[in-house]
């Protein structure tokens, strides 16, 4: 059977796959594969059994690390630090309007990789020659966004714990205004934005599940009848999450009350659109 390991190279980098030939490996070791950037080390997070190895070739570790290879990584970092100043001093000569935040070599130090983030396009041929020349070495630029920027720097968000992109996320999923809508919320930017100044990725964590429960719940405004008592009243709240529905009897009268419900207790008869324009613009209106 194949030795299969999943690996990161980074603490919430993507998961890469390696037959791991005849090493015996556990979790957090270390192991040196080769990848699109080179030679690099990677941590090892999984083992897999023989139901989830596919029936596929998988590149080859090509050894598992030594004490030398982790004191070469420390070393690497080291350099890697010196260049960043270097390449901070340079950027400011030339007068680039780039903000450099990292760099970082591969373990064979064949290729230096500066990340930077810039709000406008930048002709950076002179910096990359200039790094070149010095360090003996591939330069790549990598220009990334505000959310790659912010998991650089330790933060909290608003939960008051560690930063999810710090702590676990691998991809950036697209978050919308219209999933802080469907969840109920106040649309208050402030609110809703993380460290990053981007919409809070935790909005699209229970959006399928909200998505669901209002498949079966009326909307605030619509008639609904009490199945047991046959009384008919107006919606006028719901809670998701809970699946129940705050409904007003007796509007404007002096016997008017409010009674929560929950909605398999209710019967409604949904509002039909007219077309998909109609609901376009009413989603617009609410903006």
């Amino acid at each position: 059977m194949k030795n299969i390991i999943g690996v990161r190279f980074k603490k919430t980098g993507k998961l890469s796959f390696f037959d791991a030939l005849d090493n015996e490996l556990k979790i957090a070791d270390h192991v040196l594969v080769n990848s699109e950037r080179g030679e690099e080390l990677a941590r090892v997070v999984k083992i897999l059994n023989e139901n989830e190895i596919e029936d596929k070739e998988y590149e080859k570790i090509i050894r598992k690390a030594t004490e030398k290879d982790i004191s070469t990584i420390r070393e690497n970092e080291k350099k890697a630090k010196e260049a960043l100043e270097f390449c901070k001093k340079e950027a400011k000569k030339l007068g680039l309007t780039m903000k450099i935040l990292m760099a970082e070599y591969t373990f064979d130090m064949s290729k230096l990789i500066i990340y930077f983030v810039s709000e406008e396009r930048v002709d950076f041929r002179d910096l990359v020659k200039t790094i070149a020349s010095k360090y003996r070495a591939r330069i790549e630029l990598r220009q990334i966004g505000p959310r790659d920027e912010t998991k650089l720097y330790p933060c909290l968000g608003m939960c008051g714990r560690e930063i999810c992109c710090r702590t676990y996320i691998q991809d950036f999923d697209p978050v919308t205004i219209k999933m802080a809508k469907e969840q109920g919320l106040q649309i208050n930017m402030s609110k809703l934005s993380g460290a990053c100044g981007k919409l809070m990725c935790c909005l699209k964590y229970e959006e399928e599940a909200y998505k669901e429960n209002l498949k079966s719940l009326p909307k605030v405004g619509e008639i609904v009848e009490v199945k047991e008592s046959k009384e008919t009243g107006k919606v006028v709240g719901v809670d998701i999450l809970a699946l129940k529905v705050k409904v007003r009897f007796g509007e404007g009268k002096e016997d008017e009350r409010y009674e929560v419900y929950l909605a398999d207790e209710l019967k409604w008869k949904p509002k039909k659109k007219n077309n998909i324009q109609e609901a376009s613009v009413t989603e617009e209106n609410k903006d």
